[in-house]
């Protein structure tokens, strides 16, 4: 299936070319997908039913949050990295101020897994061959989300205009 992408539209603030308007493409997404949702989806191509499947899910969740707080970083095969990084406030000249007093903030961090091919990275989480295909709904303004109308509004079955086909 193919993935579809929205034109988004934006006017540069600063520099030279302050005022223009200028366009750039995101991907759409159809929705977000719950932990029930994916249990179900497991369940259905396994022996084991969607409440097992969705206590593994929380049980994962679980550890990966306590083993985060004892400083380990968690790795899913075929998945990535999980782990924690550092907002820091400022930088300090000197090491003796180089404290906990500088980190503002604590936030997950995720490095998607991947191999490298031909010195380029290939990420295992997509799949090998993704085609883009234009949203065929209207041009949105940078922040806005226009994604609400489903998987109808977007794909080839609505004229959208395949791009490539070439894996990414």
């Amino acid at each position: 299936m193919p993935t579809a992408y929205k034109v988004m539209k934006r006017v540069i603030q600063l520099g030279d070319r302050r005022g223009e308007t200028v366009y750039n493409v995101a991907p759409v997404c159809y929705g977000t997908l719950t932990t029930d949702d994916v249990a179900r989806q497991i369940a259905a191509e396994s022996t084991a039913s969607p409440g097992d499947v969705k206590n593994v899910l929380d049980r994962y969740a679980y550890y990966v949050s306590e083993n985060l707080k004892k400083g380990y970083a968690i790795e899913l095969l075929g998945f990535g990295k999980l782990y924690l990084r550092f907002v820091n406030g400022k930088s300090v000249s000197a090491e003796k101020d180089a404290t906990a007093a500088l980190v503002k903030a604590l936030v997950p961090g995720f490095r998607p897994s991947f191999t490298m091919v031909n010195n380029s990275r290939i990420y295992d989480l997509i799949p090998d061959k993704i085609s883009l295909v234009k949203y065929t709904g209207t041009t949105v303004p940078a922040g806005e989300d226009d994604t609400s109308g489903g998987e109808d509004q977007g794909g080839e079955d609505q004229g959208g205009e395949e791009e490539g086909g070439s894996p990414l």
